[in-house]
């Protein structure tokens, strides 16, 4: 029977090598009440190390010297902006290769340890997500930046483990392109890296990726892949700051090595979402317009097939009649989990209105009229053939 506790007696640092584990910590103390927890973390990682010398060994020419075959594609949304949803759509292609929930959590063992690894942690991994009954598996599509962390440094995702340094890590963090030359260099060998392991791993040619703090790396991401291809997903301000501020919380008791700080508020939020689209918006005109598709995640749920059809053909990835009825079967078998979405409080609007009007108009909305209104719930999607039961992704 699968687990439905959600707080585990180790860190995702398990999964991390012994250097990166010291590097990851860095400057940051972690609380007494808490010590047992990092204590195990790396006594885990310390067992597992001969693993991950081994497949470094094994694996570390085929990864050099493999070249991409196809651009692969980003989706860079705001979190809780639709990310998922659209992530989890596009790698049911046959031919898409994406980071899995066991790649990001054991980054370094996921071609040569997985095949014992995986039941044993899908055993132990709760079912559901807690703070929306979304589905959990080892082998589901996963975000990037939670395998980077256990890879390299430099990722403000070190906010989970240490909350009470939420904003300092942001400072630091999460303009990736303004570290030092040599952390830039070794984020990029460790990103590069990560998805040349996840073609091999998911066996399919072109990469697709989900991760919303690549709004701030455009450019560095360009220099990597020229012809990498780019989907700007957005959703009303009001509501991606306030489902984010409550996700934080929802997600800090599993992980975190440090109590949150009774001041941690939606203003916190606020910056790091502010701080995001600024920098996509002043970084958007570099992506050529062929290579970039922007939606409103209110618009795509309201006709999934003809977006994704317009993805499909203006990115070139293939025939979407052949693969369009893998859609139609992963929303088949992904009923509506419980959701019932926390609606904007007046901390929320207050600060989007005051301080972020400007990009409310960018992205096509209107003030807190829109948001508070009772029209239907934007998280629901329906099923490609009409009158199906709807189905709700976050």
């Amino acid at each position: 029977m699968r687990s439905t506790n959600f707080r585990f007696p180790v860190t995702t640092l398990a999964g991390s090598s012994l250097k990166n584990f010291s590097s990851v910590q860095g400057i940051y103390d972690v609380e007494e009440k808490y010590r047992w927890k990092f204590i195990l973390s790396r006594v885990a990682a310390g067992i597992l190390e001969p693993f991950t010398l081994a497949e470094r060994m094994i694996w570390q020419k085929r990864i050099r010297d493999h070249r991409l075959k196809n651009p692969p594609v980003f989706i860079i949304g705001f979190w809780r902006s639709g990310t998922t949803l659209l992530h989890n759509l596009l790698c049911q292609d046959p031919e898409a290769a994406y980071t899995t929930t066991f790649q990001t959590v054991f980054p370094n063992l996921v071609l040569t340890q997985s095949w014992w690894m995986k039941p044993l942690i899908n055993h132990l991994l709760p079912a559901q997500r807690p703070y929306d009954n979304v589905s959990m598996d080892m082998d589901f599509p996963q975000e990037e930046d939670f395998g980077l962390m256990n890879i390299q440094p430099s990722t403000i995702y070190k906010f989970f483990l240490f909350p009470a340094e939420f904003d300092q890590i942001i400072d630091r963090e999460l303009f990736t392109g303004n570290l030092s030359p040599h952390l830039i260099a070794q984020w990029r060998e460790a990103y590069r890296g990560m998805i040349v392991k996840a073609i091999f791993n998911t066996g399919g040619t072109r990469y697709i990726g989900k991760n919303p703090c690549h709004l701030t790396r455009i450019g560095l991401i360009r220099e990597m892949f020229p012809d990498a291809k780019f989907i700007f997903i957005h959703r009303h301000p009001y509501k991606v700051i306030e489902s984010l501020y409550h996700f934080i919380l929802s997600v800090f008791p599993g992980v975190q090595l440090q109590d949150v700080p009774h001041d941690f508020s939606r203003e916190n939020v606020f910056n790091l979402y502010r701080k995001s689209i600024d920098a996509y918006f002043c970084d958007r005109d570099k992506i050529p317009e062929n290579d970039l598709i922007e939606l409103k995640m209110d618009d795509f749920t309201k006709d999934i097939p003809r977006h994704l059809n317009h993805i499909y053909e203006k990115f070139g990835l293939g025939d979407f009649g052949k693969v369009s009825w893998r859609f139609n079967q992963y929303l088949d078998q992904n009923p509506a989990p419980e959701h019932n979405p926390m609606p904007p409080t007046l901390e929320t609007i207050g600060l989007v209105d005051q301080f972020a009007s400007y990009i409310m108009q960018k992205l096509g909305y209107s003030g807190n009229s829109e948001a508070v209104s009772s029209s239907p719930n934007p998280d629901k999607f329906v099923q490609f053939v009409s009158g199906e039961k709807p189905q709700m992704v976050l």
